[in-house]
Order: structure tokens, then sequence, then C-alpha cells
């Protein structure tokens, strides 16, 4: 059971991060036999995962039992980079006082890793990398319910965010931010983190909410 368990989990998670680099359309119907062939597992565990997703609300699904990518509104990038904000806005103040030697050389790795995709403008490699970092920030800050939920919160932003139409470019000065989050637990400042997390996420949804309204 432990094996089928792990699989479910690896399928879910390798969907989700599919929708990196616009691979599903907004719109466009997902077919398990299609997802299947495209992972090289059976069905059984692709529509596990199709409707953990739409249980989760990543995907929509007909009552026919058909599942569809969703289409980005403002109101759904608005709610989930508000959710966001307010669970990693909680983590990086407690992060400010909690956190060890150890920590901070994780996110430390993680972030080296982004300035070296950025550099290569391997975007892709590095969109996940900062999700990572984002993931990483709030299981470091202890609550696993709340990480739990961050879990499904960025798998919901990986879709809103690559569903929006065009690619959307990646910003220099959100790559700098990812240090300038070490460098205020590292100070202890709890106001100057969570200033630079709102700045972080609000801009974003900004972004998002731009390209939603053009197109």
């Amino acid at each position: 059971m432990l094996l089928k368990r792990n699989l479910d989990e690896v399928v879910y998670e390798t969907i989700c991060e599919g929708f990196v680099g616009n691979t599903y359309l907004a719109g466009k119907r997902l077919d398990p036999t299609e997802l299947s062939e495209r992972y090289q597992v059976s069905k059984t565990p692709v529509i596990q995962a199709l409707k953990r997703m739409a249980n989760e609300g990543i995907v929509e699904i007909t009552q026919g039992g058909k599942y569809f990518v969703p289409v980005a509104s403002q109101k759904e990038i608005q709610d989930v980079c508000q959710a966001r904000l307010i669970l990693e806005e909680n983590a990086l103040a407690a992060l400010c006082h909690r956190s060890t030697v150890d920590d901070l050389a994780v996110l430390k790795g993680i972030n080296q890793e982004l300035v070296e995709y950025f550099k290569k403008k391997s975007f892709d490699k590095y969109f996940l990398s900062d999700m990572h970092f984002h993931r990483k920030i709030v299981e470091l800050a202890g609550n696993g319910c709340i990480a739990d939920l961050h879990r499904i919160l960025i798998n919901r932003f990986i879709v809103v965010r690559h569903t929006t139409g065009l690619i959307l470019a990646h910003s220099q000065e959100a790559c700098k931010e990812h240090l300038e989050m070490i460098q205020v637990i590292e100070a202890h400042d709890e106001q100057g983190a969570k200033a630079i997390i709102r700045k972080h996420i609000l801009e974003m949804e900004g972004r998002l909410n731009a390209k939603v309204s053009d197109d």
C-alpha cells in the first residue's frame, strides 16, 4: 500500500508541475489516457491524481466525470495570492524567531539554484525552484497543517500562473527578493520579513491580473 501511495503522490505532483511552461491550455480537457501515456504510468494513479486535484480546486470536473484545465479569473488570482500571503507572511515572521543555522543553509542552497537558473535563462527550472523555496519557508516554520494547506495553494498558483495566456516573463527584482527574505530572517527582522513577502506576492498578483485584463 505504501508503494501505491507513493506512486499516487508522484503522479499528482508530476501533473501539477506539468502546467509549468504552458503545457496544458486553459479550458482544455485533461484526458487520463493521454496523461498516462505521457508519464508512462497506468491510468489508475492518473485518475486518482485528477480526482485529488479536482477536490483541491486545482482542476475542474464536469458531472460526466471529465476533467478540464480551469480558466484563470481575476477573482481566482486574488484569492490564491491573498491566501499565499497570509500563510507565507506568518511563516516568515515565525522564522525570524525560530530559524536555525541549518534552516538558513537550506534556504541559501535553494536561493543559489534560483540565481543560477535565472542566469542561464532556464525559467521553467527557475520557477519550480522558486516554488520549492516558498514551500520550504512554510515547512521550516514548523506547522505541518499549514504546510499541507500551503502545498495545495502553491499547486493552484502554478495552474493559475501558467493558464493566463502568453508566458509571463520572470522578474529579476523578484529573484533578488529571495535573498532579501533570507537576510531579514538572519537579522530577526519580523517587520522587514512581512514587508518583503507582501511586496513579492502582491506584485505578482498585479502582474497576473494585468495579464488577464489584457486577454
